[in-house]
């Protein structure tokens, strides 16, 4: 990291400092350099843009700009800092999207929700939100929600209007034999999320998907919480793995507050979060063949998840919205009677899955048609920002559990889970290793817990939880976990005794992954789009947020 601290020195404006192990933070003083530093930036490896995060300070009259930079290859993560005036007319900068691909979506939800136009971008159009809110900016911090909210039911009928219209539009723009299909938003196979897909007969010519039918504007209501009450929007990120992102936003406080966890609760992050870990891939596996018609995959899967979710009730009450971990640890103190529930959901688990290998994995739609589609090359998957299990399956090694360890993963035996080929099967080959994997964890976790309370090293009424002062000092930090479907990044911003988080963003996978569907289904077949979509993993939940 050093070395390339060196190398950017020649930026007069770029102050670069060291922010933690195998990260640099650099701040750019004159905003017209961006271009020429993220330049340099990708020529030294960093080749994926992590997300763009913008902090309103009406007071100051800025907006700041915080962008993610990654070198998924050697493991280095650059955070850069700049300003632009917060007047709208003045409040803008060059796109990235032209040397960063993955910058694509990121800039238009920064324009979105915070009125920031990016010079230069080839699509700037609004994302996510419905269109009663174009034009408003909902995340600065003067826009008026109460006023806006008064105004809900002609909001709705004026959507419903533009709706209509743009259905009765579609013809004007086609040419020959040229249709314009909605796939979604009540598509079986799709979830809430409407693909705009124009097609010539069964060819499909472009894709456009219409995101935002779940965005509960979950980065604004973490600010009307306490850091603890944060928890309840920040597991809405996605049900099917929530403790992971908990896990990642709790670091996030705790390197403010200045808080190290105690050993028992680093071991119960890892516990809670690979059962949840399991219970999301036993949904994803499931998902993915319902795409393709093979519906007694899901059921199979959902009886084994049905024993891990009685894992989490056992710890939390609750088998879906847990608010399991908070600032400090794990919310709960251990009672050992929760490892013989963990007993129980393993044993179902080694009993059922190779079944669920022989019949389902080696099956011919598997074998012929899923490993014919929807490829992406190694060189594809960083540029487009992909991470998890979709990344893996293109060869690439990269983990934060590995790459960055956090919680006790540091202590945890795993290796990269990857193939090489890239295409639907080989997501769905990923996503099997890593539920095999997984278990491993959970059981080297459970192992280490007892081994901890046995010797006396661990109490479990006691080292639960360590105390987080309730008002945090002035602060910035970032944290990454590795989420099941991939990398979920926190960028949590503090001001002086805050109550709560002054800005909290949440970067979460399935947004990079729906990106690419244009770019992987251009030129398929119809047919394709069930099994293509399914492969990617995409949750609506952490797609809106």
């Amino acid at each position: 990291m050093k070395d390339l601290q060196n190398r950017l020195t020649p930026f007069e404006t770029l102050k670069v400092e060291s922010y933690k192990p195998r990260w640099l933070k650099g701040t750019l003083e004159n905003p017209a350099d961006l271009l020429k530093v993220v330049e340099a930036l990708r020529a030294e490896g960093l080749r994926t843009l992590s997300t763009v995060s913008p902090t309103d300070w009406p007071d100051r009259g800025e907006m700041e700009l915080n962008y993610f930079f990654e070198d998924l290859e050697t493991r280095r993560n650059f955070w850069l800092k700049c300003t632009v005036p917060r007047e709208l007319d003045a409040c803008e900068i060059d796109s990235i999207t032209p040397l960063f691909p993955s910058a694509e979506w990121h800039e238009r939800e920064a324009y979105t929700m915070f009125g920031v136009k990016f010079r230069g971008h080839p699509d700037l159009r609004s994302i996510i939100i419905s269109s009663d809110f174009e034009g408003k900016f909902p995340f600065r911090v003067d826009f008026d929600w109460e006023a806006h909210e008064k105004h809900q039911d002609e909001n709705i009928l004026a959507i419903v209007e533009e709706f209509k219209a743009e259905q009765e539009s579609n013809d004007e723009e086609l040419e020959g034999s040229e249709t314009i299909l909605n796939w979604g938003p009540t598509h079986p196979a799709s979830g809430p999320i409407r693909l705009k897909v124009r097609c010539d007969g069964e060819e499909i010519l472009s894709i456009d998907p219409d995101i935002g039918y779940v965005w509960r504007a979950l980065e604004h209501l973490v600010t009307r919480k306490d850091f603890v009450g944060a928890i309840v929007a920040v597991e809405r990120l996605c049900f099917m793995d929530n403790i992971n992102s908990m896990t990642g936003y709790c670091m996030a406080v705790e390197e403010i507050a200045g808080v190290e966890i105690t050993p028992l609760a680093k071991w119960m992050r890892v516990l809670l979060g690979e059962c949840s870990r399991i219970s999301s891939h036993m949904m994803g596996m499931g998902n993915f063949y319902n795409t393709m018609g093979l519906h007694t995959m899901m059921l199979w899967n959902l009886d084994v998840r049905e024993y891990f979710l009685d894992v989490l009730e056992s710890y939390s009450g609750a088998r879906i919205a847990t608010a399991a971990i908070e600032p400090g640890g794990v919310r709960y103190p251990l009672d050992m009677k929760l490892m013989e529930e963990l007993d129980k959901a393993l044993e179902k688990f080694d009993a059922t899955i190779g079944d669920i290998e022989g019949v389902f994995a080696k099956n011919p739609t598997m074998r012929r048609r899923a490993r014919q589609i929807g490829e992406i090359s190694y060189d594809e998957a960083i540029d487009w920002g992909l991470s998890g299990p979709v990344l893996r399956a293109s060869g690439v090694r990269s983990d934060i559990r590995l790459c960055e360890p956090y919680a006790a993963y540091d202590e945890v035996e795993m290796e990269y889970k990857v193939r090489e080929g890239g295409t639907a099967a080989d997501r769905f080959g990923v996503l099997f290793d890593e539920l095999k994997q997984s278990v491993e964890i959970v059981r080297q976790a459970k192992r280490r817990i007892e081994e901890g309370v046995a010797s006396g090293e661990m109490d479990p009424q006691k080292d639960h939880m360590v105390k987080v002062p309730k008002k945090l000092p002035v602060g910035e930090a970032v944290s990454r976990v590795e989420w099941a479907r991939g990398e979920v990044l926190m960028h949590l911003v503090t001001t002086e005794k805050a109550k709560s988080p002054y800005r909290l963003k949440m970067r979460a996978p399935s947004f990079n992954h729906t990106m690419v569907l244009d770019r992987l289904l251009k030129g398929q077949s119809l047919s394709d789009i069930p099994l293509v979509f399914g492969s990617l993993y995409v949750c609506q939940g952490d797609l809106d947020r």
